[in-house]
């Protein structure tokens, strides 16, 4: 029923494809694995042999698969009805980051599993708040164990909530890295918020590493004035645009603060006055940087031509 909700709210927006989250994969509990971890400390060969043992024995868990069995189900149960000629939704998995090492890192493997699959799962992100203790504790942590599964599952996208951190939230030495580490580290193919950027040690590499490999942000506006109180001048939208970092525009957390796609556009186009090109291009980055087949972009890249085509026409 949510499912119907949302996309009878983005068909009246004139929106034509959603990427959202509703259900995490499945974790598991190993004390083991959390000893070894901490064992480990700063050595990425132990964390590694850690790693790999731990996903030994999930693939060979029978509860832990039936358990991914039930989730896949369960989101094809969810999703009927929802695709139509004119509109379509995946789905990201999502990691809970305030958990231990053991659920993170099962769910992790439970959700590169479900989208390796090429179903309705089309990537994975990592939620939660990220300036709490565990979150800032363990996010290296967290970041190289998206490196390891993506190295054995490299066709999983991430969209990687990383940086939405302000100044105050944490110690200034917990700004420095968040971005840096989600793109060199765990490899991820868009930034989600990214709003600590003046604050990364690496942050002209971190905008010239976005550019020329063509990895946008996600900028959300409502959620960053909301949560973090970052609007204005203040957001990093005005570094990214200047440095020709791509972007598209989201609600984040639309179900929350019960804002919409089109009052972001709003918020976007009468705060930082963009041309009509820019917000056109922004609308087309939607589809463009959507973790979707060629064959699904190609058409519903083709309907937006024609949805611009129409409209266009209409106001000249």
């Amino acid at each position: 029923e949510g499912l119907l909700t949302l996309k009878k709210r983005a068909i009246d927006e004139n929106v034509s494809y959603i990427e959202t989250m509703f259900k995490s994969a499945p974790s598991s509990d190993s004390p083991d694995f959390d000893a070894r971890v901490r064992q480990a400390g700063a050595s990425d060969a132990a964390l590694d042999e850690a790693m790999a043992a731990w996903l030994g024995a999930l693939d060979t868990d029978a509860k832990f698969n039936q358990n991914l069995s039930s989730y896949t189900r369960r989101i094809a149960e969810s999703h009927a009805g929802v695709d139509d000629a004119n509109f379509t939704m995946r789905y990201q998995s999502y990691v809970f980051r305030l958990q231990s090492p053991s659920r993170v890192f099962s769910s992790m493997v439970g959700g590169f599993k479900a989208a390796a699959q090429g179903g309705l799962v089309v990537g994975l992100n990592i939620v939660g708040q990220e300036s709490s203790h565990i979150s800032m504790r363990d996010y290296s942590l967290h970041m190289k164990m998206f490196k390891f599964l993506k190295t054995r599952y490299p066709g999983v996208k991430l969209a990687l909530h990383a940086g939405e951190l302000a100044l105050g939230d944490v110690p200034p030495e917990g700004l420095k890295f968040h971005i840096n580490e989600a793109l060199s580290v765990a490899g991820a193919n868009r930034i989600g918020h990214g709003i600590d950027l003046a604050h990364e040690s690496n942050a002209i590499g971190i905008m010239k590493t976005m550019r020329e490999k063509d990895i946008p942000v996600e900028i959300n506006l409502t959620s960053n004035a909301f949560i973090s109180g970052i609007k204005g001048d203040d957001h990093p939208l005005t570094l990214y645009r200047k440095y020709g970092v791509p972007y598209v525009i989201s609600t984040d957390d639309a179900g929350v603060t019960r804002h919409t796609l089109s009052n972001e556009y709003v918020l976007f186009a009468s705060r930082y006055k963009p041309d009509y090109a820019e917000v056109k291009k922004a609308s087309y980055n939607g589809l463009r940087y959507a973790f979707l087949s060629a064959s699904d972009k190609k058409r519903l890249t083709a309907q937006l031509d024609a949805r611009f085509a129409r409209f266009e026409a209409e106001v000249a």
